[in-house]
């Protein structure tokens, strides 16, 4: 997959999740989770798990209002633990978690980054490379080379004008 694919991807993944948060709020680990979700339009319900209350008592206030819940925990081994914690209290609860939109992200995003905080700034950095048509590499590679490309024409075109070290060019010869 190149990076325009899974820009393409990680764009559906993001309005399905804010689609669903109209009617099922988000967990996620931090306050930082929760702003890059806001930077991402993630407008609905979203609830931080490090409020100083244990999961279980977290699940049950939830469970009084609502009946589904989006899980965004990190893909980190941590992340996963908690995943697993969050999705078997909400089931313990009569609540239906839904984890698939994390099975998403995990497998579009696990080679770049490893938490939902940092999602929003890895779609821009997407973006920028895709709308700069780099689609594959790193971007220093591809300034090195593109400095080196523009450094060869300016001497190719040095030489065909006959500028360099005072030469005649050839066409001016005779």
């Amino acid at each position: 997959m190149n990076y325009a694919e899974i820009y393409e991807e990680l764009l559906g993944v993001i309005d399905d999740l804010v689609e669903e948060n109209r009617t099922a709020p988000v967990i996620v680990e931090g306050e930082r989770d929760l702003r890059s979700l806001r930077e991402l339009g993630v407008s609905g319900e979203v609830f931080s798990l490090n409020t100083g209350i244990s999961v279980f008592n977290f699940v049950e206030t939830l469970g009084a209002r609502h009946h589904e819940a989006i899980v965004l925990t990190d893909w980190d081994r941590r992340g996963g633990q908690l995943c697993r914690l969050l999705r078997n209290a909400l089931e313990a609860n009569g609540m239906r978690p839904d984890v698939e939109l994390r099975a998403r992200l995990t497998f579009l995003c696990r080679k770049d980054i490893k938490d939902v905080e940092s999602l929003a700034v890895f779609v821009e950095r997407l973006a920028r490379r895709v709308e700069a048509g780099r689609m594959d590499g790193k971007l220093s590679k591809q300034w090195y080379a593109e400095r080196k490309s523009a450094a060869i024409r300016t001497r190719r075109a040095r030489r065909i004008r006959g500028s360099r070290r005072g030469r005649p060019s050839e066409s001016t010869r005779e």
